[in-house]
């Protein structure tokens, strides 16, 4: 798969580790974007919302093609989308900017309710990404993309320090034949 399909196209389907990669690759862009002017005199702010953009972007196609390899519409990654960002602001309000306001208890339960329907939705979020394995075979979205990968590794020459193992397969299958 080229990197301009995996990046900009929402058709297809993704494994979880292609997914992992790109996730990871992501988060520490992010961090390097955001947490630049913690470190710097003068950052422009303008340039961190403009890296925000396509990060935004190929986190959605890429979920979308996560979500298609476990036979989900790509729908579900604006879902997604938003129950992350509502998490973001809801933990950054109640960690870092209680702004001084006093909450009445009904209020305060209201608060505490949210924060667990948020962390429950967050860790089915994770489980079905990151954890539950793809459609076995093609589904409505395409060929299975372990499968594809595996037989496109099968005729060719296997790559130095076994990387594409850990991208293509789901098992260690690959890595004990090489033995």
């Amino acid at each position: 798969m080229d990197f301009v399909r995996l990046l900009f196209s929402f058709n297809g389907r993704l494994n979880r580790a292609r997914y992992l990669v790109v996730e990871l690759t992501l988060l520490a862009l992010w961090a390097m974007t955001w947490l630049k002017p913690l470190f710097l005199v003068s950052s422009p702010q303008a340039l961190s919302w403009m890296a925000a953009i396509p990060m935004v972007w190929i986190n959605m196609v890429t979920t979308a093609k996560r979500l298609h390899d476990r036979d989900r519409s790509g729908w579900w990654a604006l879902a997604v989308f938003v129950v992350n960002r509502l998490s973001f602001l809801y933990y950054g309000a109640y960690f870092g900017l209680s702004f001084g306001v006093d909450v009445p208890i009904a209020g305060q339960m209201l608060l505490v309710m949210l924060a667990i329907a948020l962390s429950l939705l967050q860790t089915w979020i994770v489980i079905e990404l990151f954890f539950l394995a793809g459609t076995d075979g093609s589904n409505r979205f395409g060929p299975d993309p372990t499968r594809s990968a595996r037989a496109a590794a099968a005729t060719s020459r296997p790559e130095p320090h076994g990387l594409p193992d850990f991208l293509v397969h789901r098992s260690g299958s690959a890595s004990q034949s090489a033995r």
